[in-house]
């Protein structure tokens, strides 16, 4: 990853666990000699109120 960004598109309570969903956007490059990509994602993330369990991915998705 040569650069990231990021930022919470939305925050909520659902039932008994909070969700997140989180932009992330930014160049990467998958080999030393390989071109540079740009990449836009938003990934899902859940955890429960009670505090039980981290955050854990729910989904990813391309943004654009």
């Amino acid at each position: 990853v040569l650069k990231v960004d990021a930022a919470v598109l939305d925050l909520a309570k659902e039932g008994e666990r909070q969700l997140v969903s989180v932009r992330f956007h930014g160049q990467i490059r998958e080999e030393p000699e390989a071109p540079v990509a740009d990449f836009d994602e938003i990934w899902h993330l859940v955890k429960p109120l009670d505090g039980s369990r981290e955050w854990a991915i729910a989904g990813i998705a391309q943004a654009s």
